[in-house]
């Protein structure tokens, strides 16, 4: 008996799993070679400018989201809030990048904090946003929770590291054969379903507004 796909998790008729995951996997290698360009001395601006030339260096067909840049305190900001102002890097700072390049026809989205210098503070934040990521990522694994039972286990989970968990914007979504979005826009928060793999990006979004920074992270469930 064939299983019943939720509407909601169709996917295109030339969505292959292996093209999937390489897209996945070349947005990740994309993503290591723009913020290995990111110096101070540059503003959020000239930092977007940085990681749409790495994004179209790489091959990719298009962007099917665009490029999210953000440094220093606007890295506090929820998702589609335009910063005020550009903030300009120092020597020890912090920022994350977020992207979303589709090879052969399947769309990656992979995002990550980064420090320039070695700001202990910072380093502890961006590897909380990866550690809130693991734990929740093993508990969808362990319990089949649904997309509402994950975030709320996130909220949690980065509770009891200290931090709190920003979902305005960054509450996951679906991904797949572009564009997924004619199957589903909404938010892997709001799904009351076990999520299917290679279907749904997990974000995590945590900030610390003593220390003025955030840091996210985000793959593939």
């Amino acid at each position: 008996m064939t299983a019943v796909i939720d509407p909601r998790e169709a996917n295109h008729p030339h969505f292959r799993l292996e093209l999937q995951e390489a897209a996945q996997a070349r947005a990740w290698e994309t993503l290591a070679r723009a913020a290995a360009m990111i110096e101070p001395g540059m503003n959020d601006l000239d930092g977007k400018a940085i990681v749409d030339q790495a994004i179209m260096n790489s091959g990719a067909e298009r962007l099917w989201h665009a490029s999210q840049v953000r440094f220093g305190p606007n890295t506090l900001l929820p998702f589609g809030e335009t910063p005020a102002a550009p903030h300009i890097l120092g020597p020890e700072d912090i920022f994350f990048l977020d992207i979303g390049p589709c090879y052969e026809g399947h769309e990656g989205d992979v995002g990550a904090g980064f420090t320039l210098g070695r700001v202990p503070a910072y380093e502890s934040l961006i590897e909380d946003s990866k550690a809130v990521f693991a734990a929740v990522k093993a508990h969808w694994t362990e319990t089949g929770a649904n997309g509402t039972e994950l975030y709320d286990f996130a909220l949690a989970d980065a509770a009891k590291r200290g931090r709190a968990l920003a979902l305005e914007g960054a509450s996951g979504h679906r991904v797949g054969a572009f564009p997924h979005r004619v199957h589903h826009s909404g938010k892997l928060k709001a799904f009351g379903k076990t999520p299917s793999p290679a279907a749904w990006i997990l974000e995590i979004h945590v900030v610390d507004h003593a220390l003025k920074a955030g840091a996210f992270y985000e793959d593939m469930l």
